[in-house]
Formats: C-alpha cells, sequence, structure tokens
C-alpha cells in the first residue's frame, strides 16, 4: 500500500499536470490503439488512479470511463516496481470477487504497467485486458514497459505546452504555481523560503532590443538563466517566471544561509555580459518569502515575494525579506484606490480651505481649497495619503472636476460676501491629460459668474509638463483669461528656475519642508531668501507654506515675502469658518471703549 504522504503527492501531481483534460486523452488514443494491436488483446486501457475512482482517460474495447477505486486493480499496479501481470483474474483471491471479474464484463487477464513520471510517482498504469487466460512473455512485458515510458513522455510533453519560457527554456510561472500546488500537498508542514529574482532592468533591456533587437537581448537573458543555474543546487527547480525574473523554492534553509546564497549569486551574475558587442552589467534584487507548504501560503507566495523584490528595487538592495507591515501597506493603498469611485458616488468627500495671507497688512486674501475623505471604514483618511495614490488613478480627474465644481461654488457665494475674495485649486498632472480642461473650467466660472481673476491655480513643478503636451496650451489660455498659475511645493524637488519661463506663473509657492523650522536651520534660511530674491528678480509674487511658529514669520517679511499660510496664522476650516474669519479681518480691532 502506498503510504498516505505518496498518495497525497500522487493526487497533487494529477492536479497539476491536469491529467484528466480530455485533449490529453485524444492525443494519446494512438497508444491506447497500437497497444491493443501489438498484444492482441482485446481491451487497452490509460488509467489514471486519483483519490477516490480510477479514470480511463484513453481506452479501446471497453465502454466503461471509470470505476471505484476499491475495485481498481490499476491501484495494484501502481505499486509494482515493474508490470503487474495476473493470468487468470478468477485464480486470484486479491481480484476473483471484483465487479469487473464477475459482472457482465467477466475479465480474466490483466497486465498494467505503472505510468511513473520522471519524479517517481506512479499516476496510473497502460493496461491491458482480455476475457481469456493469457499470459505476456518476458519481452513482450518489456514492450509493454516501452510503450508505458512513451505514455508517460507524451503527458509530460502534452501537459509541458504553454509551461515553459522559450527563451531560456525554463519552467514559466504557470508551471511554478502548479509545483507549489504539488509541494502543499506533499509537504504540507515543512518550511521553506521563496525567492524571486530580478536579474536586469526592464528598461535597460527594451532600449538595448531598440537599439540591437531581440537576439541579443534574448541571449543576455538566456545567459542569467544559465548563472543562477550554475550557482544553485540539482535539487533546486530555477522557474523563468517573468522577463527578467526568475524563482525557485529553498527547502530547510536558515536567514543565514539564504543571505550567502544570495551573495553568491549577486557575485556571479554582476559579472558583465556581452549583448552584442557590448559588455553590460546585470542588476541583482532578490524578493525573499518564508512559508509554510500548505495551500494558502504557497498559493500566496509569489504575491509575498514580489512586495519584498519591489522594496529591494526602490530602495536598490541586494535583498530584502517580506515584511507584513509593508504587505498591510500596499493593501491598504488599493483598497483606498478601489473604494475612492464609491467613496466619490457616496459624498465621502468634502472640502475645507486654508486661508492664505497678505503680509503688507496681515489680511486673508484667498483660501486654498483642500480635500478631505472620511471613509465609512477606515475614517479620516489624510491627503497625503489618498492625494497619491489616486494620482496614478483614472479617477484622478474625476475627482478634480468635483473639486472645481464644488470650490467654484464656493468662491461665487464668497463674492456675495467677501467681495474680491480669492480662490485657489490644485491641478494634477493626470488633469492635463484632458485637453477640453480650460474649456470645461471656463464653462463653470460663467455658470456661477466668476471673474477668472478670482481663481488661483496651483501646480507642483517638475517636468511633467514636457511629457503633458496638453499642459502648456491650457496653461497659457487660463492665464490670457485672467486665472492665476501658481508653483506649488517649490524647493522640495525639482526646483528649476530655467523651466518657469515656459509656464505663465504669477506665484511661487515656497515648499513647506523649507518654511517650518527656518528659524533653526541656516541651511533653509539661505535656501528660502534666496529662492525669494530671484523670483522677486523675475517678477513672481512668493508665497510661503508651513508658516508655524512667529519667528518663521519675522523672517518671511524681513525678506519681502507676499503671502503666507500655515497653521500659525489659521489651519484649515470650514467655509463658514473662513467666511467669519475674513469679515472679523475687514471689521479691524475692536474699538476701545472711552475713558471716563
Amino acid at each position: 500500500m502506498l503510504d498516505r504522504s505518496q498518495d497525497l503527492e500522487r493526487i497533487a501531481l494529477i492536479e497539476a499536470l491536469n491529467v484528466m483534460d480530455p485533449a490529453l486523452g485524444r492525443s494519446l488514443d494512438p497508444i491506447t490503439e497500437l497497444a491493443a494491436f501489438t498484444f492482441g488483446t482485446p481491451i487497452a486501457l490509460i488509467s489514471i488512479v486519483d483519490a477516490d475512482s480510477q479514470q480511463f482517460i484513453s481506452r479501446v474495447g471497453l465502454a466503461l470511463e471509470r470505476t471505484d477505486r476499491h475495485h481498481s486493480i490499476c491501484s495494484c499496479a501502481i505499486e509494482s516496481s515493474c508490470i503487474l501481470q495476473i493470468s487468470d483474474l478468477r485464480e486470484d483471491p486479491r481480484f476473483r470477487d471484483n465487479p469487473i471479474v464477475t459482472g457482465p464484463e467477466r475479465m480474466r487477464f490483466y497486465a498494467g504497467a505503472p505510468l511513473v513520471t520522471r519524479s517517481g510517482i506512479a499516476l496510473g498504469t497502460l493496461c491491458l485486458m482480455d476475457r481469456e487466460p493469457r499470459e505476456l512473455s518476458a519481452n513482450e512485458q518489456r514492450q509493454l514497459q516501452t510503450l508505458a515510458r512513451i505514455v508517460v513522455n507524451q503527458m509530460e510533453l502534452t501537459m509541458s505546452v504553454g509551461r515553459r519560457e522559450p527563451i531560456s527554456g525554463l519552467p514559466n510561472r504557470q508551471q511554478f504555481q502548479a509545483d507549489l500546488s504539488v509541494l502543499s500537498r506533499r509537504d504540507g508542514a515543512s518550511r521553506f523560503t521563496g525567492v524571486l529574482l530580478d536579474v536586469f532592468d526592464l528598461q535597460s533591456a527594451n532600449d538595448a532590443g531598440q537599439a540591437l533587437g531581440l537576439k541579443p537581448v534574448e541571449s543576455l537573458l538566456r545567459q542569467a538563466a544559465l548563472r543562477v543555474q550554475e550557482v544553485m543546487s540539482d535539487d533546486v527547480q530555477v522557474y523563468h517566471v517573468a522577463a527578467t525574473r526568475f524563482a525557485f523554492v529553498l527547502r530547510d534553509h536558515s536567514h543565514d544561509q539564504v543571505e550567502a546564497l544570495m551573495g553568491r549569486l549577486r557575485e556571479r551574475m554582476r559579472r558583465p555580459l556581452m549583448v552584442g558587442s557590448i559588455p553590460m552589467s546585470p542588476q541583482f534584487h532578490a524578493g525573499v518569502c518564508d512559508f509554510h507548504a500548505d495551500p494558502e501560503e504557497a498559493g500566496d507566495l509569489v504575491r509575498k515575494c514580489m512586495v519584498a523584490l519591489n522594496h529591494a528595487l526602490h530602495a536598490d538592495a541586494c535583498v530584502c525579506w517580506y515584511s507584513a507591515d509593508r504587505d498591510a501597506h500596499l493593501r491598504r493603498r488599493y483598497r483606498l484606490a478601489s473604494d475612492a469611485a464609491r467613496g466619490l458616488a457616496q459624498d465621502q468627500f468634502s472640502l475645507v480651505y486654508q486661508p492664505r495671507y497678505d503680509l503688507s497688512d496681515d489680511q486673508p486674501v484667498s483660501a486654498e481649497a483642500l480635500l478631505r475623505w472620511t471613509h465609512p471604514m477606515l475614517g479620516p483618511i489624510s491627503p497625503g495619503e489618498f492625494i497619491p495614490v489616486l494620482e496614478c488613478t483614472a479617477l484622478m480627474p474625476q475627482l478634480s472636476q468635483w473639486v472645481i465644481e464644488h470650490a467654484f461654488a464656493q468662491a461665487a457665494r464668497w463674492q456675495q460676501q467677501l467681495p474680491g475674495f480669492a480662490m485657489s485649486i490644485n491641478l494634477s498632472p493626470r488633469d492635463f491629460d484632458n485637453e477640453q480642461l480650460w474649456t470645461g473650467m471656463a464653462e463653470r466660472l460663467r455658470m456661477h459668474g466668476l471673474a477668472p481673476t478670482q481663481i488661483e491655480v496651483e501646480i507642483t513643478e517638475g517636468q511633467w509638463l514636457h511629457s503633458h503636451p496638453a499642459a502648456l496650451p491650457q496653461l497659457r489660455a487660463m492665464a490670457a483669461a485672467g486665472v492665476r498659475i501658481a508653483i506649488d511645493d517649490f524647493g522640495s524637488g525639482y526646483s528649476n528656475f530655467g523651466y518657469l519661463s515656459e509656464v505663465p506663473i504669477s506665484h511661487i509657492k515656497v515648499d513647506q519642508s523649507l518654511v517650518t523650522g527656518l528659524a533653526r536651520s541656516r541651511t533653509a534660511r539661505l535656501k528660502v531668501e534666496a529662492i525669494i530674491k530671484l523670483a522677486h528678480q523675475l517678477g513672481y509674487r512668493t508665497v510661503a507654506e508651513g508658516v508655524e511658529h512667529e519667528g518663521e514669520l519675522s523672517l518671511l517679511r524681513l525678506w519681502g515675502c507676499n503671502e503666507a499660510q500655515g497653521y500659525y496664522l489659521a489651519r484649515p476650516m470650514s467655509a463658514e469658518a473662513v467666511t467669519q474669519l475674513v469679515l472679523a479681518h475687514r471689521a479691524g480691532p475692536p474699538l476701545e471703549p472711552d475713558a471716563d
């Protein structure tokens, strides 16, 4: 009898190879017919023994498609190391009461050769049956075993179609997942380590392909595959799971052993490879994850290794281990991206407004519309968290249109209560993919009775303007109509005055990372003072963001900064609170009571 672990391994392999596929049976029919003809038997079968039954995936001379495993003669044959031959089933105490012997089929002779895969697992048999007793000679038994090997080869060949990466010849991602499934059935309690390697920058591969053609790049990947295999031991199967990525599973390796192996791999992989006549240095990044070989963990292994590998790529690290915290952060980002459309439809988004002050008279002159999201399950979500997520989705332009509509409506109300008070809105690079952005904004301005001069558009600095050809014409059209254009977060990244001449801006907003703590940092003071002076020389008004202390405000006044906003002056607040704040400032300080 097969022990339970062997039987589970065999059943898992049957599922992984999908040997019950009718297409496989049809491809094996010629071999079954050849067996019946060669041995002169009326019945030849290819039988697969699964958990509860045996199924005849190819058959000649028998109408039955399956029998109960308890009554299966083949279930005994797969335990044999050679052919199981029974000259007369009625004389064998194991089978004389079998329904296939006593029933209508009245079988007498049986000979079955196990179908053993390269991994040593017997899936079923190629068997012969007759209604008369007989016996195969030694030579005939060898021929039956030869046909059984042909059946296994045909099965593995058919099942490998679509399971190998043609460039490297290695098993691909589909085969990796199938083999993980087998592993989970066979070694569910064992501990393993999954490794996902990225050996070449995909953009560099694409550039090389454009310059040299695909054959040199394919040669590079084949060389990389060979290098990975050279370092690994013979019992570790390497898989080619994506264009420049390879994977494998390690058994019984400590973290130190894995790290040492990754070091050897990196040293081997970083040696130059020839692409055409050009020596190129492959990169090496690895994402690593420990897992138990149960179905749930094995099924999620590739995703977890991707989490670790992407962290290694972003950190430019050789090896990164899977982190549950990082995974939870990524899943939360995905949840926010997927929940945002529902949130917009269900009015989960709202606007608050942060006043901006003119430093010449300390009067609030405008307010910036800031988006807020209160998630029904997660509660308030910080804009610093959800804005970067949504800017990568197709929903961002729709959300910006929602902001435009609600902000313009509020700006119109303020013009009735606070004449001359301006509104500032933020637009993302994705918004400028819409070539009708300004046309739509102009229509909303007319509908609300707003003058373009009462609106300011804030855009982030950076080279994105050059990759959005529709952006500059639309910004120029806005400015020509009277809309003020401001560069937001200046000094936090690209920070190049040279490209500003291309953009019709009127305001530069100095990033809060430079302003907050200004009084304590000599470097920040030098930067901010230089930005303000150069901006004024170029004709721009300056706005300081993130003012949190009087010391910062004093320095900004000293350097001639035009406007400021921040918690020290006013926190983001409701539209009604802004109205009360501006009215109070415009009314001036309360009069002192007359002295008697």
